[in-house]
């Protein structure tokens, strides 16, 4: 190509022109609620219809334990025989349940509200989880846009400049549509990436329970993690130690087998019949007459064997569903460590100055090619190269959190609240 200094100084005015009227529309709207993770999770806790409604349970398990009263009510009985002048009997009686059947439903209670605390604790759990992975989503299709962007603004200088020189003659009508073609697949990518950040922002105003919409923006740097320090101290028996003693989910089923244990003791209780006691006064004409009356139901047909039987058997139930779950918990531990061990080391390949080098070599590149030097199709090829980099750098960061993220889920507790109970421990 051969290039006049009048062309030059056509195509630099025109380049100075392009940056001082281009404007690439953004993505984020004025409207935008920028938020932190922190904020997010604290909102979704708070404001979560789910999470509500187990709060309201908690309130109907305390309600259970308050109303188990310690003595029922007296029954009064009264009979009249042979009209006003003859024989009335006046009867106070009350039950007096046996064996211990108070104390066990006044256990079954307290469990019952412990179970619904555990479950509450594990929903947290999850809910957490979805708001971080959520988060990170929202915040990778942000940096990712914001890089297509940039992209674009790019692209349209390329196309205004490659305009110039078709209408000077230095470069033919392949090229300028080559130009115009990687312009409008900018804008197409742009376009999809909206799309799956609206969904995002969708996904994260259902777990906050905000307004659905709400446009919020997550404000986060996928670049900072964990100091790799601290996480080549993480071993796997500790953290599934951690997880087996801290998990929810398993604190409700070992909790259920405790209520099936005071079901079953209640359920043997009853085999002992309730002792009915009573006061007796009868008036008649020429006397009064006062008297105690026990009643005690004979246990010669029913002993409660059926009740005993179902629980028994529940038994069973609850010993497999514990070891299934303590299967799956560690089992989730192992993978998400296996995970993050694997997400580090993708990581490595981007450390160093590659990217700086890439980024680098592309303005120079960018710069070569608006001053005429080099040819679109150099300039195409090194710019497709360098997304497809930044790209995967993206992934691999946002892969990165998301398996800490899943880490933390797993064992039920923050890796730098696990790391400072682990040093108080020690």
């Amino acid at each position: 190509m051969k290039t006049t200094p009048s062309r030059i100084l056509i195509m630099v005015s025109m380049y100075l022109f392009i940056l001082s009227t281009v404007k690439i529309p953004t993505a984020f709207s004025e409207g935008e609620d920028k938020i932190a993770l922190d904020t997010a999770i604290q909102t979704a806790l708070r404001d979560n219809p789910e999470l509500s409604a187990i709060r309201e349970r908690l309130k109907v398990a305390r309600a259970r334990i308050d109303g188990i009263a310690l003595l029922g009510n007296p029954e009064l009985e009264t009979e009249f025989v042979g009209g006003i002048d003859g024989d009335q009997v006046f009867e106070l009686s009350k039950p007096f349940e046996l064996g211990g059947q108070h104390g066990h439903r006044k256990r079954i209670a307290n469990i019952l509200l412990e179970k619904v605390n555990a479950e509450l604790a594990d929903a947290s759990r999850l809910l957490t989880t979805s708001v971080k992975l959520g988060f990170y989503d929202l915040a990778l299709v942000q940096e990712k846009l914001k890089l297509t962007e940039a992209v674009i603004q790019h692209y349209e200088r390329m196309r205004n400049i490659a305009q110039v020189q078709f209408e000077t003659g230095d470069i033919s009508v392949t090229q300028l549509n080559l130009a115009r073609v990687q312009l409008q697949a900018a804008l197409r990518g742009a376009a999809a990436l909206e799309g799956e950040l609206q969904l995002a922002q969708l996904e994260i105003n259902n777990l906050m329970g905000a307004s659905l919409e709400a446009v919020p923006i997550a404000v986060v740097s996928l670049s900072e993690k964990m100091p790799l320090n601290q996480l080549q101290s993480l071993t796997l028996d500790a953290l599934t130690a951690r997880a087996l003693a801290n998990r929810g989910d398993l604190k409700s089923l070992r909790l259920n087998a405790q209520l099936t244990d005071r079901v079953l003791r209640l359920a043997k209780s009853a085999k002992i019949p309730d002792l009915n006691i009573a006061g007796i006064a009868q008036r008649s004409p020429n006397k009064r007459a006062f008297g105690v009356k026990f009643s005690f139901p004979l246990p010669v047909f029913d002993r409660n064997r059926a009740k005993i039987d179902v629980v028994k058997a529940e038994q069973g139930v609850n010993a497999i569903e514990i070891s299934n779950k303590e299967r799956q918990i560690t089992r989730e531990v192992m993978g998400a460590f296996i995970s993050l061990k694997a997400a580090q080391k993708k990581l490595k390949f981007y450390e160093g100055d590659m990217l700086d080098l890439l980024n680098e070599n592309l303005k120079l590149t960018r710069a070569a090619y608006e001053l005429g030097q080099t040819g679109i199709l150099e300039v195409i090829l090194i710019q497709n190269e360098f997304i497809k980099i930044r790209f995967a750098h993206l992934d691999a960061l946002a892969a990165f959190h998301k398996a800490l993220i899943e880490l933390e889920a797993a064992i039920g507790i923050s890796v730098e609240m696990f790391q400072q109970s682990n040093s108080i421990g020690g």
